[in-house]
């Protein structure tokens, strides 16, 4: 319940745009329904695999690396701090101000676990266990050192996180 409140209010915080508000969510697949059901409860609209791949289409768009000349997916800057219902409605869907975040349930190489969005925009995956939920954020901080969220009442497994991740800044809640 705490998890799903917290988790939905750093996320919303100033839409996203801080670099310490929680910009993807590793689950445990015995909590992730329990956990989706209270980030719903604190404002979060669930969206289908769908939707997600519809809105990815828009907030994410191509464009030339001016020192290669190849092509590469970037934020659309338009969509930069928008708020959810705004993002919603690009795609069609009409929301309500009471629709703080937008949420999906997806594979670990979805852009929205692998890109920096900026938006109030979480990619939700299913971890088999701590372990493989240190790896895979651990991949996605990629060395960067720079913040990291950890939400566990168990001071054994914050402390390896924080060791592993490694971050200037680790918020634990």
């Amino acid at each position: 319940r705490k998890a799903g409140k917290d988790i939905i209010d750093g996320c919303t915080f100033d839409n996203n745009l801080p670099c310490i508000a929680e910009k993807e969510v590793f689950a445990f697949q015995n909590i992730a329904d329990e956990l989706i059901h209270y980030m719903r409860q604190n404002g979060a609209y669930l969206m289908s695999a769908e939707q997600a791949d519809a809105l990815a289409q828009i907030v994410l768009v191509d464009q030339e690396d001016k020192k290669t000349g190849k092509m590469r997916r970037v934020i659309n800057r338009k969509c930069v701090g928008r708020d959810a219902d705004v993002l919603l409605s690009m795609i069609g869907v009409k929301a309500d101000k009471e629709i703080r975040c937008l949420i999906c349930e997806t594979d670990f190489g979805h852009p929205f676990v692998q890109e920096e969005l900026m938006m109030p925009i979480l990619g939700i995956v299913r971890a088999k266990d701590f372990d493989d939920a240190v790896e895979k954020a651990v991949w996605l901080e990629h060395g960067n050192r720079h913040s990291a969220h950890i939400h566990s009442k168990n001071v054994d497994n914050i402390t390896k996180y924080a060791k592993a991740i490694d971050t200037a800044i680790l918020v634990k809640n």
